[in-house]
């Protein structure tokens, strides 16, 4: 039988998590929160209908989507209407660069150019391949230091007329290391490009404000904050190039 111990231990803790072993790869992905889930359920039973329908049914969904875009947007210093809902963190980051990117050649840039660095998450250095392959974009790689960091002169020396994108991670995943936005995304704007930066590992674990990092497109997922898979957001700077 369970201890007193075990039993106050095991309190709130999601199922999947009382008998394996030590889970440490709560980077990768969490368990969905208690709280979570009895705020989602309603909406699993009850007020299932389509947020975008007219009628009865869509009203208590319509509200809640209202509600959870205030949320987000508090949550990094945003206004509602610049969050739009994904439904993964890859998403995300392929509408921001894709967006952008093609964005640009409607508007007649030639070879647009997308600058980025390779510890980035495989999404993003999957968008920015498809864009090269599929729509001629030029993509540079730039180097990091033995921290991982990437150094501001680097990306300096890399600007170029032709550059729409700047994408950069927040914090690395694997290493932890936080990224110099602020400087870098100053850097981006002088030149006219915009600045994505996957934020999935930092919002909701650190503070986190859109302006005060300059960041016009940040990528905000759930699954690493104690929601479900399935849920993600890009927030997308009012006045922005929006993706199709």
């Amino acid at each position: 039988m369970p201890t007193a111990r075990a039993t106050r231990r095991h309190a709130g803790m999601p199922a999947g998590l009382r008998n394996g072993p030590v889970y440490m790869d709560y980077n990768a992905t969490t368990p969905v929160d208690s709280r979570v889930l009895a705020a989602m359920m309603p909406f699993l039973d009850t007020h299932f209908g389509n947020p975008s329908s007219s009628h009865h049914y869509g009203d208590a969904p319509h509200a809640a989507v209202a509600r959870a875009r205030e949320q987000i947007a508090a949550l990094i210093g945003a206004v509602p209407d610049e969050i739009t809902f994904t439904g993964s963190g890859s998403e995300a980051d392929a509408m921001a660069i894709r967006g952008v990117a093609i964005a640009a050649i409607d508007a007649g840039v030639d070879r647009p150019h997308v600058i980025t660095q390779p510890t980035e998450h495989p999404a993003v250095l999957a968008a920015c391949r498809y864009v090269q392959r599929h729509h001629g974009a030029q993509i540079t790689v730039l180097p990091v230091d033995d921290h991982g960091l990437v150094h501001p002169d680097a990306l300096g020396a890399a600007l170029t007329p032709r550059t729409v994108l700047v994408t950069v991670m927040h914090a690395n995943n694997e290493t932890g290391v936080l990224q110099p936005l602020s400087q870098l995304a100053a850097m981006a704007h002088q030149h006219g490009a915009l600045f994505h930066t996957d934020a999935a590992q930092t919002v909701g674990k650190v503070p986190v404000d859109v302006t005060a990092l300059g960041a016009d497109l940040p990528t905000a997922v759930g699954h690493k904050m104690y929601a479900p898979k399935g849920i993600a957001a890009l927030y997308i700077l009012d006045g922005s190039t929006r993706s199709p």
